[in-house]
C-alpha cells in the first residue's frame, strides 16, 4: 500500500502547533505517535517525495481478513490465506517477517493472526503488534541514507528488514520506520581479471584472498538461494548458510555466519573482503582491512542492526569441489503400551554414540545438521534425523567406513536392518552446487511461531565420554519443549581461521557442535500460553546447556552462544554472544551511533534502553 499518512495520526496532532511537532524532541525518549515530537504529516510528506513516493503503510499481513477493517479485501485474503505460511511469500510483504511470534506484541495483548485459527467470539480483532508502522522500500544507499538522517532528526525508532528471516525478532519494531533492504538485489562479480581491491588497500595491503580469487558483491536485498544460483553458474561456491531465506549481507553475516563448508573453510566472515554501509549520521561509507578499520571488525560477528545499515557486502568465492552426502537416519517406536521411557532412554543413548563420533567426523572434514525429534507426530515414537556434507571427498566406501561403528550400535541397539528401524544413504556429487542448486526457494521449517535457545559446543568436551554424556542429558532436558537440532557448522575450517581479528565470539574458533532447542507454538495460542513456553527456555532449557561449559571455579561460562539462533532473553547475554570481545564493541557503538540511532535487542549497546527501544534506563 502506498502511503497515507492516515486519520490518526491527523487527531493526534490536530491540537498541536506545528512549531511543536518540529521542534519538541524528547530528551531520553524515542518519538513515538502519541508525542508531540512525531512527525507532523507535512513533514513526512515532504520525506517521501525526497525519496520518490516510495514509503509505504506496513499493516499485518493478515489485516485484509478482518471485516471490520479499511482493509478488508476478499481477494487479497484468499491469497494471504493461502501463503500465510510460505516463507519465500512472506519476503515479499511489507507486514511479514519469518516467524509469526515476531509481528505479535504481547504486553498490549496484540495479534494479527488468520481469523480462522481464532474463536468466533468475542471477534477478533486485527492489532499493529510489533508491525512497524512506515516503510521503505529502498532501491538504493541514498534511499537509505535520506531515511537514517530522517529518523535521526525526528527521535523516531528505526528498524531494518530484508526478509525478515530473524530468529530474535530483530527485523520488526513497534511504532517505527523500516528501512526495507529486500529489492537491493543486484550481484556484481569483481577481481576477474585480478588487480581489484578493497578501499583504502593498496599493493596487496589488507588482502584476505588469493590475488586471482573471483570475488562477488551482493546487495543488502540477496538472499543465499540468489547467491547460490549465481555463483553455481560461474563453477563457484561461497562459504553461506543453508536456509534460502537468509539475506547474505544482513544480521547473517554480521553475526558471524555459520554454514555447511564451515568445517572446510570457516565462518562467513572469515571471506568478507569489503562492506558498504550507511552509518548512523546517514554517510555512505566503505569498510575495509584498510579503511574504517574499527567499524569493518565490528560487522565482522558484532551483530546486525546495530552499527550501520549494509547496502553491500563483497566476499570470495571459492572452487566448486566435489562433495559427499552421508546420512543415518533412525526411528525408535514407543512400546505397546505406550511407555516412552524405554524408547526415550534410546534415543539420547544415540546422542552419545553420535557425538562421540563427532570428532572424527570433524577431522575428515565432515559438516551439517542432525535432528532429535521426541514423539514425533504421527510415528507413535523418536525420531533422529541427519545430512551431513564431506566437501572435498570422493570415496563413498571411506565415508560409510567411519560411520560403521555408529551404524553398527544402531543395528544391535534399534533395529537390524531388515525392521526399516534404522537407513543409511550416501551418494557422491560432482560438485557442492550439486545440492545447493536444489534446494528449494521456499523454507518449510519457518512461518509459524517459533523460539530457540542454543549453545556452541567445543571439540575438547565431546572428546572424552564424560563430555559426551554430559552433553546428552542437557540436551534431554532441552527436548521438553521440543526439537533438539545440531550443527556440525565451525570444526577445523573455523579453528584453522583463529588468526583473523574479528567480533566473532572466540568461542566459535574452539566449536565442534552448535546445539539448539528449538520450541514454539500455534498461530492463535494464547499469550499466557506463550509465556509459559519462554519461561521454561529461559529458565530451563538454555541453563542446562549453558552448564556444559560452566568453570565452576573462575564462575564463568567458558564458551557461548550464537547470537542469531539463541534466546533473545538469554541471561548475560554481552558474554555469551561476544565472549571477551564485547567491552570493545561497546566502545565501537558509542563511536558509530551515540545517539542510538539503531537500536534491537539484544544487541550491543542495547542494555542502555529499555525492553522497547523507547526510552533511555
Amino acid at each position: 500500500m502506498q502511503f497515507s499518512l492516515g486519520n490518526f495520526t491527523l487527531l493526534l496532532t490536530a491540537s498541536l502547533p506545528f512549531t511543536t511537532l518540529a521542534h519538541s524532541i524528547k530528551k531520553d525518549c524515542k518519538c513515538t505517535p502519541s508525542d508531540a515530537c512525531w512527525p507532523s504529516e507535512e513533514e513526512w510528506h515532504h520525506f517521501n517525495k525526497s525519496i520518490g513516493g516510495i514509503l509505504v503503510d506496513v499493516n499485518p499481513v493478515a489485516e485484509p481478513c478482518y471485516k471490520d477493517s479499511p482493509e478488508y479485501d476478499e481477494a487479497r485474503c484468499d491469497e494471504v490465506t493461502k501463503m500465510f505460511h510460505d516463507s519465500r511469500w512472506r519476503t515479499d510483504q511489507a507486514g511479514a517477517v519469518q516467524n509469526v511470534n515476531w509481528e505479535t506484541y504481547a504486553p498490549g495483548n496484540e495479534s494479527c493472526y488468520l481469523p480462522s485459527v481464532l474463536p468466533p467470539s468475542p471477534p477478533p480483532v486485527c492489532k499493529q503488534g510489533r508491525v512497524p508502522l512506515y516503510g521503505v522500500p529502498a532501491k538504493s544507499a541514498k534511499d537509505i541514507s535520506k531515511t537514517v538522517k530522517f529518523a535521526a532528526k525526528h527521535n523516531i525508532p528505526l528498524v531494518i528488514k530484508n526478509s525478515g528471516h530473524d530468529f530474535l525478532g530483530r527485523s520488526s519494531r513497534r511504532n517505527a520506520l523500516m528501512i526495507w533492504t529486500h529489492f537491493m538485489s543486484s550481484i556484481e562479480y569483481l577481481n576477474e581479471d585480478g588487480g581489484w581491491t578493497p578501499e583504502g588497500c593498496k599493493g596487496g595491503k589488507g588482502r584476505e584472498y588469493k590475488e586471482d580469487d573471483l570475488l562477488i558483491k551482493a546487495a543488502a536485498g540477496v538472499m543465499l538461494y540468489d547467491l547460490y544460483q549465481s555463483v553455481g553458474k560461474r563453477g563457484r561456491t561461497v562459504v553461506a548458510g543453508a536456509a534460502s531465506t537468509v539475506g547474505v549481507a544482513g544480521g547473517y553475516i554480521q553475526g558471524g555466519g555459520h554454514s555447511p563448508l564451515g568445517p572446510w573453510k570457516g565462518m562467513a566472515i572469515d571471506h568478507l573482503v569489503e562492506v558498504e554501509v550507511v552509518v548512523a549520521d546517514g554517510r555512505v561509507l566503505k569498510a575495509s582491512p584498510c579503511v574504517n578499520t574499527d567499524l569493518f571488525w565490528a560487522l565482522r560477528g558484532g551483530g546486525g542492526g546495530t552499527f550501520g545499515v549494509v547496502t553491500s557486502v563483497t566476499l570470495r568465492t571459492h572452487e566448486d569441489p566435489p562433495t559427499i552426502i552421508y546420512s543415518v537416519n533412525a526411528t525408535i517406536p514407543f512400546g505397546s503400551s505406550n511407555d516412552t521411557t524405554s524408547a526415550d532412554n534410546k534415543l539420547w543413548q544415540l546422542a552419545s554414540e553420535w557425538h562421540a563420533l563427532g570428532p572424527t567426523i570433524d577431522d575428515r572434514g565432515g559438516s551439517g545438521y542432525y535432528f532429535f525429534i521426541p514423539n514425533m507426530l504421527g510415528l507413535n515414537g523418536n525420531m533422529f534425523i541427519s545430512v551431513l556434507f564431506f566437501t572435498g571427498a570422493t570415496n563413498l566406501t571411506e565415508i560409510e567406513e567411519l560411520f560403521s561403528p555408529f551404524v553398527n550400535w544402531a543395528y544391535d541397539n534399534i533395529g537390524g536392518p531388515e525392521t526399516g528401524l534404522v537407513a543409511k544413504f550416501g551418494i557422491e556429487l560432482p560438485k557442492t552446487s550439486s545440492y545447493f542448486n536444489g534446494v528449494p526457494p521456499t523454507d518449510p521449517t519457518l512461518g509459524g511461531n517459533t523460539l530457540l535457545g542454543s549453545r556452541l559446543v567445543s571439540k575438547e568436551l565431546l572428546s572424552t565420554r564424560e563430555g559426551v554424556e554430559k552433553t546428552s542429558e542437557a540436551m534431554r532436558k532441552g527436548s521438553k519443549l521440543g526439537v533438539v537440532l545440531g550443527h556440525y557448522v565451525a570444526g577445523k575450517g573455523a579453528a584453522a581461521n583463529k588468526h583473523i581479528d574479528s567480533a566473532l565470539h572466540p568461542a566459535w574458533r574452539k566449536t565442534l557442535t552448535h546445539i539448539i532447542c528449538a520450541t514454539g507454538w500455534d498461530d492463535g495460542a494464547s499469550f499466557e500460553y506463550q509465556e509459559s513456553i519462554k519461561r521454561m527456555l529461559t529458565e530451563q532449557a538454555v541453563p542446562a546447556l549453558k552448564e556444559l561449559d560452566w568453570d565452576p571455579v573462575k564462575k564463568r561460562q567458558t564458551m557461548g552462544a550464537y547470537i542469531n539462533e539463541a534466546d533473545k532473553e538469554e541471561k548475560n547475554w554481552q558474554d555469551s554472544f561476544w565472549g571477551g570481545n564485547y567491552p570493545r564493541l561497546r566502545k565501537l557503538k558509542q563511536k558509530w551511533d551515540p545517539k542510538g540511532v539503531f537500536w534491537c535487542r539484544p544487541c550491543v549497546g542495547s542494555e542502555d534502553w529499555d525492553r522497547e527501544g523507547v526510552c533511555k534506563v
